[in-house]
């Protein structure tokens, strides 16, 4: 079976927009699903050796944007209040690519965005229950920065567990980084795991 990856994520002011990144992971959003379904639904839910299964990495991406929509809705002053005022301008995702690889070999985990154990059984309707989910909270996530102008994305934050304190632009740029970055985890450790792919 092809396996379909990504293409390298586009740098410098090509990203420098919000319309521009909502573009980006819808793109990266459509590319993961068709890596994401070559996987046949048993293999789907298979842990890759001593690591997280397709499921599981698709579950923790969803973990880590569902506590976004709300806070994307909240009074911009309430953000203000909670997160105070960004001291510089936002980072490239050159930048914060570097700064998540660096939190990562430092011992950087997932923490409390770890997919709990699956309870249920590993067949069709639970995958397309993990993908749908999956797929409504980034389509939310996007539909919420519609709401934000240029201008707020770089002067009210949010809290990283990783990174720190992100502008809102960095944490989408983030959010991009961080979806296309498990896929080729996934990849990665499948074939170290020497499994075969049966879709």
């Amino acid at each position: 079976m092809t396996v379909m990856l990504h293409e390298p994520i586009v740098q410098g002011p090509s990203l420098s927009t919000r319309r521009v990144i909502v573009e980006a992971l819808e793109s990266a959003h459509e590319a993961a699903l068709e890596y994401w379904s070559q996987y046949g639904t048993a293999d789907f839910f298979i842990p890759m050796g001593m690591h997280w299964s397709a499921a599981e990495h698709v579950r923790h991406l969803t973990r880590a944007m569902t506590p976004l929509l709300p806070v994307f809705r909240v009074p911009r002053l309430a953000l203000r209040v909670a997160f105070g005022s960004p001291t510089r301008p936002s980072r490239t995702l050159g930048e914060l690519e570097a700064l998540y690889g660096a939190a990562l070999a430092a011992g950087g985990t997932a923490g409390r965005f770890t997919p709990p154990p699956e309870t249920h059984a590993g067949d069709q309707v639970r995958r397309d229950r993990i993908m749908d989910t999956h797929s409504e909270t980034l389509r939310g996530l996007t539909q919420a920065m519609e709401r934000w102008t240029e201008a707020q994305l770089d002067t009210y934050r949010l809290p990283h567990p990783l990174l720190g304190k992100l502008t809102v632009r960095e944490m989408m740029l983030f959010t991009l980084l961080h979806n296309r970055h498990h896929v080729d985890v996934a990849e990665r450790r499948w074939v170290e795991s020497g499994l075969v792919r049966r879709g």
